[in-house]
């Protein structure tokens, strides 16, 4: 379970923070992200939803990498992760991103379906 955890932690804060950080203090990223939820994906408020599924990305892989509520945070990689294979990576735009959601979101269900393991801070908590 550590390396699950750790693995995908380590995947959903990498690829997330720089898009956070890029809507909240780069005004020069915006339009990449209306563009991309709002043209692309026909999402309405494009940047608010950006920054929702990019900030749940973040939030939920922190939470995983370190074990701490790790079934909350699987639960908002999980639900992120089917949300974009169902409207990004399904259809005619399936690609080599869709088999990367689809692996996330079964990756965090086993996090949400096992907990975070021995070696977490839920562990920890729990033993006290």
């Amino acid at each position: 379970m550590l390396a699950v955890r750790v693995w995908l932690g380590y995947r959903m804060f990498s690829a997330s923070y720089s898009s956070v950080t890029g809507i909240l203090f780069d005004p020069g990223q915006r339009p990449f992200f209306r563009k991309w939820f709002g043209e692309e994906l026909h999402f309405p408020m494009p940047l608010q939803m950006a920054l929702l599924a990019k900030g749940a990305e973040l939030a939920g892989g922190v939470l995983v990498f370190v074990g701490l509520f790790t079934r909350v945070g699987a639960s908002l990689v999980a639900f992120t992760m089917l949300i974009a294979t169902l409207t990004a990576n399904l259809g005619q735009n399936f690609n080599i991103d869709g088999g990367f959601t689809i692996s996330y979101c079964l990756f965090a269900v086993i996090l949400i379906a096992e907990g975070a393991g021995k070696y977490s801070l839920d562990h920890a908590i729990r033993e006290k």
